[in-house]
């Protein structure tokens, strides 16, 4: 036999009872609440791509609010994401306010940080 047999009444010493394994509900208390916001009246459908779902274009789909306002609400690691919204079809490379970085094909990707 290689491992040790416990016997019956022997204490386990702390250090080998000690297991940090993390539990799916402390893994959802890293991720933060984001909302993505995208206004576009005349838009039939928005969605939003980017490093958070590996640029997916129909991963993540938007839903219609007031006056052509569209809303993605996400759950994130801190961190800091590029990101680009898909309007029926076209590629938006630029919001008014929004951070930017180039992309290599040639267009911007917009920029979040998540705290």
């Amino acid at each position: 036999m290689a491992e040790k047999e416990k016997k019956k009444g022997e204490k386990v010493p702390k250090e080998a009872s000690k297991e940090r394994v993390r539990s799916p509900r402390s893994k959802a208390r890293d991720l933060r609440k984001v909302e993505l916001l995208f206004q576009a009246e005349e838009a039939n459908e928005v969605f939003v791509a980017g490093d958070f779902n590996g640029w997916d274009p129909t991963a993540t789909p938007m839903k219609r609010h007031k006056e052509g306002l569209w809303k993605a609400k996400l759950r994130l690691k801190p961190g800091r994401y590029e990101y680009k919204f898909l309007a029926d079809g076209q590629w938006i490379n630029y919001v008014r306010g929004v951070e930017r970085v180039a992309n290599p094909f040639g267009t911007e990707n917009m920029v979040l940080w998540v705290d």
